[in-house]
């Protein structure tokens, strides 16, 4: 999903022809959300980061890291899927999935979020350690595959809708034991039905900024790269 967000300027140098990559606040690079419905208010949601090919600015599909130190320090890496409604979904695990990496997911409280809806979150950690000496060719410095499908039953106010928040955090400390200090980068995107978030808040709720997205939908799937 291309959209708004602070760019964290780190010190090396990223990839070729980074001037037209889109580059996040940490964790970046691309997944398929695909969505889709059961019939009875029941869904799916995959989440694919092990396709072959680009996503929407020419970058591979993965989880990734851009100008990383080889000083660095990183954790606390963790993706957060929120889907509209109160609900328990149940998750499994697909092929290329890096289960030795990826633990969970924890489900969370149901909130609010920044469009004024009722979310549940659902919390992948990652358990693996990342080290900074592993950048690749192409400069990037890439996470275990994450493939991952959620079955779950929205409540009667929800049932034909499956917007959801993909929320990205990690801790990087550039220079290790250095003077620096250690920074938490986060961001998040909205997809889904309701499609990329623009800074409406449902009308319940106080007017807000906020990030919008890119998605393609039909009457039965819908599939966003994020």
């Amino acid at each position: 999903m291309a959209w708004a967000a602070p760019v964290v300027a780190l010190a090396s140098a990223a990839p070729p022809a980074a001037a037209s990559l889109r580059i996040d606040p940490g964790i970046n690079g691309w997944v398929l959300n695909s969505s889709r419905s059961l019939g009875s208010c029941k869904y799916t949601l995959e989440v694919n980061s092990t396709l072959n090919g680009n996503g929407p600015d020419g970058a591979p599909y993965g989880l990734y890291l851009y100008d990383v130190q080889s000083t660095a320090v990183i954790s606390n890496a963790v993706l957060t899927y929120w889907i509209i409604g109160n609900q328990t979904a149940t998750w499994a695990t697909n092929i290329g999935h890096s289960s030795t990496c990826w633990s969970g997911p924890v489900r969370g409280t149901p909130t609010i979020k920044a469009d004024g809806f009722v979310y549940t979150p659902y919390v992948f950690t990652y358990t693996c350690s990342i080290d900074p000496a592993s950048v690749s060719a192409d400069g990037r410095l890439r996470l275990g595959g994450f493939h991952v499908t959620a079955t779950f039953t929205q409540p009667s106010d929800r049932c034909n809708n499956v917007t959801y928040w993909t929320q990205r955090s990690i801790t990087i400390d550039q220079d290790g034991v250095g003077s620096q200090p250690a920074v938490d980068l986060t961001f998040e995107r909205r997809n889904g039905t309701l499609g990329p978030y623009t800074g409406n808040r449902a009308p319940q709720a106080r007017s807000a900024s906020g990030s919008d997205g890119v998605s393609t939908a039909d009457t039965a799937v819908s599939v966003a790269a994020s």
